[in-house]
């Protein structure tokens, strides 16, 4: 590019650029005044800081924590009930306590299942020996 052709390039922006200026001004000069006061005050607005939104995170927080308490509170409700474990009396009772357990009755059911007798032959390590 010669010298001259680049004299004639910036001259052609040169004009260019001074009749959008020229069209700008114009117009500028036509806007009423009312038009702009609000684009001022539209643009002060714009240039300020956004005001902070208030934060939704904690709704969800409290939200599911609640569920939470509710569903824990449902599912103690619907436990099954346990039945109270009667106190120990200050006497012992000798007679309850023979009752319940009867020798003759252990045995048999010992007797009962000979399966167990023969996996325990099976198995010479299940019982120690008592030779020294």
């Amino acid at each position: 590019m010669t010298p001259r052709e680049h004299d004639t390039m910036n001259s052609h922006d040169e004009r260019f650029d001074q009749a959008m200026r020229d069209l700008h001004a114009q117009a500028v000069s036509q806007v009423s005044t009312a038009t702009r006061a609000r684009l001022r005050v539209a643009r002060h607005a714009a240039a300020r800081p956004a005001e902070r939104e208030p934060r939704r995170g904690f709704n969800w927080v409290l939200g599911s924590g609640l569920a939470a308490v509710f569903a824990v509170a449902i599912g103690l409700q619907l436990r099954p009930a346990r039945t109270p474990v009667p106190a120990p009396s200050a006497t012992p009772v000798a007679s309850t306590n023979a009752a319940a357990f009867d020798a003759e009755t252990a045995i048999a059911v010992l007797d009962e299942n000979p399966d167990f007798y023969l996996w325990l032959a099976s198995n010479d390590d299940a019982v120690p020996s008592l030779e020294p």
